[in-house]
């Protein structure tokens, strides 16, 4: 028996077509503008079918060469390594606040709660990780584990609806201990949360333009926000400097600033454009779970 469909149900899909194609209409906006002509975008601006089509800013882009290359590189290694790092303290922070007979249980949920008020200010973190621990201009100041409060209490609210106190103490009966009940038991039956968090900290990690500005100086560790950002400001330049704007009158074709901008963009976000229809399931459960228990 097929099921009624509603009136509701038919206002509920065109509204969210409506707002589907509000989010998608920029972003093909975006892409015609990478492959039009610096001419056609001046004149008309932007357009889904522009009147002269062009490769002029993917040329400009391409022509970044080895040093386009080198920051794929960097940033897919930082994005890999911060979310798995970020992910393991985590997920272990998360198995320790599940328990309910920790003693320090409530303090610590406290000071994880209070870091999405308070911190140390940038100016303090700067000098302490460039005076201290000598993290300026080194990868590993981009790799860092990070921990959100709000990613801790989703793991913790899936671990404690996932996984039961008998199971557990089943476990100790045997002689496990808490590192091998981590291991053995909680990791295996965490992969859909993980996903869905890791997915979460991995935009974080990969849209990271902050970091590396204030610690990144050399070339070779430079990652693609950061080549972005260096891109954006020389055209800038250029077209405020009086040659630049004389250039950028005369030879446009030489210096396809906007078109440039909009293929630059897209090479940033594409791989993170492929990746989420992949995590997308995961994404939804693991904010579902995080409001259904605190």
């Amino acid at each position: 028996m097929r099921k009624k469909v509603t009136a509701g149900q038919i206002i509920l899909l065109i509204v969210l077509i409506i707002l589907a194609a509000a989010c998608l209409f920029p972003l093909a906006l975006v892409v015609t503008a990478s492959f039009s002509s610096e001419i056609s975008l001046i004149q008309n601006g932007f357009l889904l079918i522009p009147e002269e089509w062009s490769l002029d800013g993917w040329n400009y882009v391409m022509n970044l060469g080895t040093q386009l290359l080198v920051s794929y590189r960097n940033t897919f290694f930082i994005t890999i390594v911060g979310t798995l790092t970020s992910l393991l303290v985590m997920s272990m922070l998360a198995f320790v606040l599940s328990h309910r007979d920790f003693v320090f249980r409530k303090l610590i949920t406290m000071i994880l709660l209070g870091t999405m008020l308070f911190s140390g200010g940038r100016l303090a973190t700067y000098l302490v990780n460039t005076t201290i621990y000598h993290l300026k201009d080194t990868m590993l100041i981009l790799c860092l584990p990070t921990v959100s409060a709000m990613y801790v209490i989703i793991l913790r609210t899936y671990i404690q609806q996932n996984i039961t106190d008998s199971l557990l103490d089943s476990a100790k009966i045997d002689g496990a201990g808490d590192f091998r009940i981590y291991a053995q038991i909680v990791m295996p039956l965490l992969p859909p949360a993980l996903a869905s968090v890791g997915f979460m900290v991995a935009i974080g990690y990969w849209n990271n333009w902050e970091t590396s500005y204030l610690y990144i100086t050399s070339n070779s560790k430079m990652p693609l926000q950061l080549l972005l950002m260096k891109t954006e400001k020389m055209i800038e330049e250029l077209n405020r400097s009086d040659i630049g704007a004389q250039a950028l009158a005369m030879m446009s074709e030489m210096l396809p600033s906007v078109s440039a901008r909009m293929a630059m963009l897209i090479t940033v976000l594409g791989p993170i454009m492929i990746a989420y229809p992949f995590f997308q399931r995961y994404f939804i459960q693991g904010l579902t779970v995080g409001s259904v228990k605190g």
